[in-house]
């Protein structure tokens, strides 16, 4: 993955806008309230931060915004969440690091939870049932839809390094979808192969030299090597939540799948349903599925299907813990290795093993997306609905809003 995640339009550097002072908080959380608020389109929001953050603000330099960028790609996680918990904690230490991030997931999660809530407790009526038929092909098309720009952005040239990435996928497809192998030693396996595969080939990083800074050096930095007040809150949580076991397994559970999710977005689903689905059996596969559509109607990342997890598992505390778990690994490695990234992005082990996961999640995606195939596309209804979507999203290059208003209105048609 690389800067074209952020689309065409930032391809072309903009004038370095001027130096500007240090936000309050209160307008730090209110313009990522606006980003997450929305935040459709998958990395085309990435394109949208940067045109906040660095073009009209000046709160990030354009360089250091695309350092940030490549940091995250490396890490678990939901890139923009990523990038939030950068930019927060280095505008606000400590806080500005967890409430920045907090309100970019914040609109999503509200409307995910209020979905939820609707999906349960009306998924029995037929209308609605005729209508997540529909998103469950629309789904299909989005899942084949990433796995080929995924696969564009990893593979993009046809040489013996790229057939090697092409047989680390195979071995996942096939280790997941025919072997039923654990997504955990898939990812594993995929990572060593990458580091065998392309260590001695992958192209060296390129220092940069060290990122200007645009917020002067104030007292502030102490805050930054002693965030005394956001540990003794997480020590807090985590305490009482030893008091209820489900609410500390549903944080387990989703703190370790934050912690494996690299790729970001639709690469976290086999992860995600390995876990949920297959192991713990807290969702049927259908429901898995309405889940990942009700993520696309909603802004903000992917990830925030765990919202409509937690739900299921538990109501509104299910959902909180699930939200916050999912998100917090993210959060937590960006501002614990931004520092140190001008250094471990450049070595070629690192490159090499995470270009042995990306390339993993390939071959993971496209088994989970056969299997949403086969359990999805079951009449000329749902096939009509997928070639449609399809055709939106590759061919007339269409944002998924479009593909989602598209299947909402010929849905009840064409199931009438």
């Amino acid at each position: 993955m690389n800067q074209n995640a952020l689309g065409n339009d930032a391809v072309v550097c903009a004038p370095m806008p001027r130096s500007s002072p240090s936000p309050t908080m209160l307008r730090l959380c209110g313009t990522a309230l606006y980003v997450g608020a929305i935040g459709y389109g998958g990395p085309a929001i990435l394109a949208q931060m940067k045109r906040t953050f660095v073009d009209e603000k000046g709160w990030l330099s354009e360089r250091e915004f695309m350092d940030t960028l490549s940091l995250a790609q490396i890490l678990p996680g939901a890139w923009g969440v990523s990038l939030l918990g950068y930019t927060g904690h280095k505008l606000r230490p400590p806080w500005g690091g967890i409430l920045a991030p907090a309100c970019y997931v914040l609109p999503a999660a509200i409307l995910m939870f209020g979905c939820s809530w609707a999906y349960f407790r009306y998924q029995g009526m037929k209308p609605v049932q005729s209508l997540f038929t529909g998103l469950g092909a629309l789904v299909v098309a989005l899942l084949v839809n990433a796995t080929l720009q995924l696969g564009k952005a990893v593979f993009r040239q046809r040489t013996v390094s790229e057939y090697r990435g092409a047989l680390i996928a195979a071995m996942t497809f096939f280790g997941f979808y025919v072997g039923r192998i654990n997504v955990l030693v898939l990812t594993v396996g995929a990572g060593v192969l990458g580091l065998l595969f392309y260590h001695s080939t992958i192209e060296p990083g390129h220092p940069d030299g060290p990122v200007g800074r645009i917020v002067p050096e104030t007292g502030k930095s102490n805050a930054v090597r002693k965030p005394y007040l956001p540990m003794l809150v997480a020590g807090a949580t985590g305490l009482s939540m030893i008091w209820f076991p489900a609410l500390l397994r549903i944080f387990t559970t989703f703190f370790g799948i934050g912690c494996f999710a690299f790729g970001g977005g639709f690469a976290a689903i086999p992860l995600i349903q390995s876990r949920i689905v297959d192991q713990l059996h807290w969702l049927s596969l259908t429901q898995f599925r309405d889940g990942i559509a009700l993520g696309q109607i909603t802004p903000g990342p992917v990830f925030i299907t765990a919202t409509f997890i937690g739900y299921r598992i538990l109501g509104f505390l299910g959902a909180l813990v699930a939200t916050v778990s999912i998100f917090m690994p993210s959060v937590v490695a960006m501002i614990a290795l931004s520092e140190v990234h001008k250094t471990i992005k450049h070595l070629k082990p690192v490159r090499a093993i995470i270009r042995g996961f990306l390339v993993g999640f390939i071959g993971l995606l496209a088994a989970v997306t056969l299997q949403f195939a086969v359990k999805s596309l079951i009449g000329w209804q749902t096939w009509l609905i997928f070639c449609g979507s399809l055709a939106l999203l590759l061919y007339f290059k269409k944002d998924v809003l479009w593909a989602i208003a598209g299947t909402a209105m010929i849905t009840p048609l064409i199931f009438g």
